[in-house]
């Protein structure tokens, strides 16, 4: 694959390294950009992230990535999915320990990559199954909020407890910038 530039949108440094460390051995040269961009409100994380890398592109004019990450808890189809930050902002762990409260406290993570240049707009899915502690207590790690409190499958601790190189093998977001990756080599292929 020949070197690739693309502008990674994201005010959150832990998400960048993250990215990085995912793409350690893949010559693509991903350059961190925050971004002022419009987030629309809709229960459709499709429509967020398409909505988001539009607004992206009108201000870069360049290949970007943006993403949209939500969680989504089982035992309520489809919640807080693109609401994530606002029910954490809303009701923080105290609350969110009441909601799954003798419930279901199964949940995973969806993440969505949008690639978008002047021709183009893919999107990238990945998937990060797991479960929400029972009596939740907010951990040290404020750049992951959620991640304080989900166990991914197959592990013990929380997600913001696993190092970094070691998530980045198999996190929701390895899995989409995978899928991104792959497509990717294909259209270098075909020039």
């Amino acid at each position: 694959m020949k070197p690739t530039k693309i502008s990674y949108i994201t005010g959150n440094q832990s998400k960048f390294e993250e990215a990085k460390e995912i793409l350690k051995n893949v010559n693509l040269l991903l350059a961190k950009k925050d971004l002022k961009i419009e987030e629309i409100k809709s229960t459709e994380q499709e429509k967020v992230i398409i909505s988001k890398a539009r607004d992206a592109f009108k201000k870069i004019k360049a290949p970007l990535i943006v993403d949209d990450v939500g969680i989504y808890f089982e035992e309520y189809n489809k919640f807080p999915g693109t609401f994530t930050r606002f029910l954490f902002e809303s009701i923080g762990f105290e609350g969110i320990e009441k909601l799954l409260e003798k419930k279901n406290r199964n949940a995973y993570f969806k993440i969505l990559l949008c690639y978008k240049d002047k021709k183009t707009e893919k999107i990238f899915e990945g998937i990060l199954n797991g479960k929400i502690i029972e009596n939740s207590k907010p951990l040290a790690n404020k750049n992951w909020q959620y991640d304080n409190i989900f166990i991914p499958e197959n592990f013990s601790i929380p997600l913001s407890e696993i190092p970094l190189q070691e998530r980045a093998k198999f996190s929701h977001r390895k899995k989409a910038f995978d899928k991104l990756i792959n497509w990717l080599k294909t259209q270098n292929k075909n020039e």
